[in-house]
């Protein structure tokens, strides 16, 4: 059987630290959260592996080049991989994510950075929709300010956006995930992608012509503040500047045209600015635009926009749960869950309300179920219903919400169930973790215990990925 894997297996020892799980998979890296079992602590640890460029050694640590002909471009980005660890622990600065050291090993690299509780800004924009004036103020200043001392060093981060700020519970937010390697990797040779995010990354970062400065991050945080205040993300700006040498007028609604009579004049325009097309129009350096982001008024402000009421809406539950709904409510299931997003104080009672809508109690138990995994929901066996209660802490209402009958789970004890070694379930739990998240392990458990052999398994399991492409990858690893 080939191994499928290419992050690291939990409880893999990096040195003095110990891999607890994935926390992100990108083009050019891995990041996890890990143990220092030296000093007791959580830290990040962000591995240098280039999708496309790299492959896992059979022993599930060892890292190299694809091919002989990727050699040279591989270790090119891996030099700048370290590059950017240098660079960042020079910065003690609240703002950029704090980096204490990088470990060169196993033919890769990998920088270890803080572990902070907290939440991306992209997830919590997922329950609010958009921020208020005063909250971007607070999210983006120190964000600004840690740029400052960035662009100081001659440095760029080049991948401003939603999912790259992180909201810490206590403090400021943080600006995470430095592109250097993959910048790198992009002008050394033929390009792996194109650099930067659409929506969120400026004209010149998808030409080899025009210049880079402290300009192109300004315009994505720009449009980052954009997607705040209208709950989207800007036009693309290849599109923005397709129209605009066809003739037409820029597709993109201006920020002082968004109709928010709560915000100023003065900050919209200042947005604008920002979001200026022509990277000759925007302003050249971050000072020219920081003052607009100091809040009027006198008082305390809080370091964060957090409360203790937010919930960190782990994006794959959601998905998860719109795969589930949408077999009984089809094109409805989106919206049910984004109303019942507001209605709750947490995954737990965003899952009962949404298991009011699935009539199957057998259907629902799992649909309960899984859950568990991210949040430890516990199923409660009692005979008589469950009553939903918005939590005492919150002011949201939902005792409304059709009760939710339970039963004894009993369906595990219907079939025979599978033996699988250890070895091959921790594989098929780490494959399917790195397409559906960290449901994998809840969903290959009920597998193990529903089927009466492997194959049984596999094809049950192959059901909850999205695409028959997967399905069909899936299958073919794991069926001889």
């Amino acid at each position: 059987m080939k191994n499928p894997l290419y992050t690291l297996k939990i409880g893999q020892l990096i040195e003095n630290y110990q891999i607890k799980r994935v926390l992100g998979v990108g083009g050019f890296g891995i990041t996890y959260q890990a143990h220092d079992l030296n000093l007791d602590v959580a830290v990040a640890i962000k591995e240098y592996f280039p999708h496309g460029l790299a492959v896992r050694a059979p022993d599930g640590i060892q890292v190299e080049a694809k091919s002989p002909k990727d050699k040279d471009r591989f270790n090119y980005g891996l030099h700048r991989f370290m590059d950017e660890a240098r660079t960042l622990a020079l910065f003690k600065n609240q703002g950029i994510v704090r980096v204490s050291r990088y470990i060169e090993n196993h033919g890769t690299a990998y920088i270890i950075m803080d572990y902070e509780e907290g939440v991306p800004l992209s997830r919590y924009l997922m329950r609010c929709k958009t921020l208020n004036e005063a909250e971007i103020k607070n999210v983006f200043r120190p964000i600004l300010r840690g740029l400052v001392l960035v662009h100081g060093k001659d440095y760029l981060h080049r991948d401003v956006k939603p999912s790259n700020i992180y909201l810490r519970k206590k403090g400021p937010p943080v600006l995470l995930d430095f592109g250097a390697a993959r910048e790198a990797l992009n002008q050394h040779g033929r390009k792996i992608t194109s650099l930067g995010t659409h929506g969120y990354a400026p004209i010149e970062q998808f030409s080899t012509q025009e210049p880079q400065g402290p300009w192109t991050d300004i315009y994505g945080v720009g449009a980052t503040i954009y997607h705040c205040m209208s709950g989207m993300a800007p036009i693309p700006a290849l599109d923005r500047i397709s129209a605009l040498h066809a003739g037409n007028k820029d597709p993109m609604v201006a920020a002082t045209r968004l109709k928010d009579n709560t915000m100023s004049e003065e900050f919209l325009s200042c947005v604008d600015w920002m979001l200026s097309v022509q990277s000759k129009e925007r302003p050249r350096d971050i000072s020219e635009v920081i003052d607009f982001f100091s809040l009027t008024g006198t008082g305390n402000k809080p370091k964060t926009i957090l409360t203790e009421k937010d919930v960190d809406w782990d994006a794959e539950l959601i998905a998860q749960a719109e795969r589930h709904l949408a077999k009984y409510l089809g094109p409805l299931s989106q919206t049910v869950i984004k109303q019942s997003m507001n209605q709750s104080n947490s995954i737990e009672e965003l899952y009962q309300v949404l298991g009011t809508y699935i009539d199957s109690t057998t259907d629902r138990d799992l649909f309960m179920r899984s859950v568990q995994t991210t949040s430890s929901l516990s199923v409660q066996t009692s005979s008589s219903p469950l009553s939903i209660q918005a939590s005492s802490s919150g002011s949201n209402n939902i005792d409304s919400q059709p009760s939710v009958p339970t039963h004894e789970i009993t369906e595990q004890n219907t079939v025979a169930v599978c033996h699988i070694d250890t070895e091959t379930e921790l594989l098929i739990k780490n494959h399917l973790a790195a397409q559906i998240g960290p449901l994998a392990n809840m969903l290959v458990n009920q597998a193990i215990q529903k089927s009466p052999d492997l194959i049984s398994a596999i094809e049950l399991l192959s059901e909850e990925l999205p695409t028959d492409k997967q399905k069909l990858i899936f299958r073919k690893t794991f069926i001889d």
